[in-house]
């Protein structure tokens, strides 16, 4: 029925049915492709922000020493500043405190209070600052020290027979300064010892 034949029949024409949009399911599509990655982009940047929160709130870095700080050793291989913080030497093992070893004649003697003594001479020269690695499983503060005119305080005492490598778990970091040692027979190297870890073992600590 045509225009006119509406007008003399008295029935309005049909309304048109509005143009359809052929791009209107792409447009969809990309709005939810955008979506999609303005989500992981927004998941990545949170998780970078809690990483950067997690490194500066929750990882312990030990202060500085300062020029009057007060250092002693606790034994062969250990130290404690002024607050209390207790430090362990990486990468070595000396005699524990109680512990004693055998010279060439097979005379005993206090190996581990020498030991002790040692380091004690060592950090009288000042100047003690540690680079922190780890902690260890009595909460001590596994770190790299030096004093006044010893680079390596750990290296040193190797250097001198009071301490040895700590081997693999530490990758063997003074294992030429202990063999240095060894053939020159200083220190516990000019008789006969038990390791540190043997000698722990058949005397452990109260709570071990």
């Amino acid at each position: 029925m045509t225009d006119r034949d509406s007008q003399i029949s008295g029935k309005a024409p049909s309304p048109k049915a509005p143009p359809r949009s052929e791009d209107s399911g792409d447009k969809g599509q990309s709005s939810k492709a955008l979506a999609q990655m303005l989500g992981k982009l927004i998941a990545l940047v949170l998780v970078v922000i809690l990483a950067l929160l997690i490194e500066r709130y929750c990882s312990y870095k030990p202060p500085a020493f300062g020029p009057d700080a007060k250092i002693s050793a606790i034994d062969g291989d250990s130290i404690r500043a002024g607050n209390g913080d207790e430090y362990r030497l990486f990468g070595i093992d000396a005699p524990e405190l109680h512990q004693t070893c055998k010279d060439a004649n097979g005379k005993s003697w206090l190996c581990g209070r020498a030991a002790k003594a040692k380091l004690t001479t060592l950090l009288k020269a000042g100047g003690v600052n540690c680079e922190a690695r780890a902690t260890d499983n009595y909460g001590r503060i596994v770190a790299v020290c030096s004093a006044q005119g010893v680079p390596d305080l750990g290296e040193a005492m190797v250097s001198a027979g009071y301490a040895i490598d700590l081997g693999a778990p530490a990758g063997n970091p003074y294992q030429a300064a202990e063999s240095e040692a060894k053939d020159a027979k200083r220190g516990i190297w000019r008789g006969t010892f038990d390791r540190p870890s043997d000698w722990r073992q058949a005397h452990p600590r109260e709570g071990d």
